[in-house]
């Protein structure tokens, strides 16, 4: 993960307000994961250092010098109970066949104070690897004492009234960045985008037909921006032109799926909060790789919110080639939070996520060749075969 922000809306414009969480370190007021609640019982943890220190008083002094070990993450293989990774019933004979669905678990959950953010990477037996982040905590809150009409800018989640005010859950969004340097074979790749549209017909009596277009992105392009929309559906790929599929002839690669329907900023480009995280408004950019481009925002972003250090436009505007380059993926995915009055006291978590998939990278699916439920259609498939 590069960053998160938040985004809250407020009474008037002048009172909105933005969070960068990698400004309170992500990690270093956080507390130790749990056995049996962060974890399962058996999971290996992985230790860190902490430095900060807080007291009774309210405040916090930064030492690394009395720094102790924690708990940042845990590692454990999943036991198949997220159902199968295929499975398939035989027409003649109702016989069903399959493999249960394990993964390796790879979860981080760093605190910035009211919020949790839950990191998960999901490692599949079949190459895929599934990110999910997820959101527990409490948002931000702010009073109202006269309510003639609901407010627009957030949602009443205690009404009272009287001294003490109505209790308003701020509107707010969460957004997330990650860097994903795939280098598919190599570091020689190229970007691919493969749109799902409809051909018109062709003449009287005939009708429009379904079909799919592949075509590279030849260049760095700070004003296109891939949203995943179900108005327009497609795929993402990175791929390596030099290696061939030998079951298909195609170029071998990973695509980027978004999953989860997240969403994306639509501040205007003249906002303050669009400047200070336009990773936000797509959920993909690609761009070359670069040693001076380390993350899609800086720790000091926080504060120059309008002129930021680091930013994906910023890393788009020199409208490099990306083909045959070493290219890295910005992805980010989001969420609006529209309060309820369950988000009190504290909110059931909800996440989003996205996948990075094989794609021809196989030349058949390689789980078939490990152990199933069922008789399947082994005798038909050769583990050396997939496993060239």
């Amino acid at each position: 993960m590069s960053d998160c922000h938040a985004y809250y809306s407020g009474p008037i414009p002048e009172k909105q307000y933005h969070f960068s969480d990698k400004a309170y370190s992500m990690a270093q007021i956080s507390g130790d994961m749990v056995a049996g609640l962060d974890c399962p019982v058996g999971a290996s943890f992985l230790e860190s250092a902490m430095w900060i220190r807080f007291f009774g008083n309210g405040t916090c002094r930064s030492d690394p010098s009395q720094a102790r070990v924690f708990r940042l993450a845990c590692v454990f293989e999943s036991n198949g109970y997220e159902g199968s990774s295929w499975r398939h019933t035989q027409l003649l004979n109702r016989k069903v066949s399959g493999r249960p669905k394990r993964m390796l678990v790879i979860r981080a959950i760093g605190t910035v104070g009211n919020y949790d953010y839950i990191t998960e990477i999901f490692l599949g037996e079949d190459g895929g690897i599934q990110v999910r982040e997820a959101f527990a905590g409490y948002p931000e809150v702010d009073r109202l004492f006269e309510v003639s009409r609901p407010p627009n800018w957030g949602s009443v989640v205690h009404a009272e009234g009287g001294p003490r005010g109505h209790l308003v859950q701020n509107l707010h969004s969460h957004y997330c960045a990650f860097k994903v340097d795939l280098d598919i074979l190599g570091t020689v790749n190229e970007f691919q985008v493969t749109k799902l549209t409809h051909k018109d017909a062709v003449g009287p009596g005939s009708v429009s037909q379904k079909v799919q277009e592949t075509r590279r992105v030849s260049m760095e392009d700070p004003n296109m921006e891939f949203v995943a929309t179900s108005q327009a559906p497609g795929v993402w790929q990175i791929v390596n032109t030099e290696a061939q599929n030998r079951r298909n002839g195609v170029p071998r690669g990973y695509a980027v799926v978004v999953g989860s329907a997240p969403s994306v900023h639509r501040y205007s480009t003249s906002h303050p909060f669009a400047a200070s995280a336009t990773f936000a408004r797509r959920h993909l950019a690609v761009a070359k790789r670069k040693d001076e481009e380390p993350a899609a925002t800086s720790v000091v972003d926080f504060y120059p919110v309008t002129d930021p250090l680091l930013s994906v436009d910023h890393f788009l505007s020199d409208r490099e080639s990306l083909v045959g380059e070493d290219l890295v993926c910005w992805v980010s995915v989001g969420k609006e939070h529209v309060a309820r009055a369950e988000d009190q006291p504290l909110i059931s978590n909800f996440a989003v996520d996205f996948s990075l998939l094989p794609w021809n990278y196989h030349e058949q699916n390689p789980e078939m060749v490990l152990t199933m439920i069922g008789k399947g259609p082994e005798a038909l498939v050769g583990a050396p075969e997939l496993r060239r």
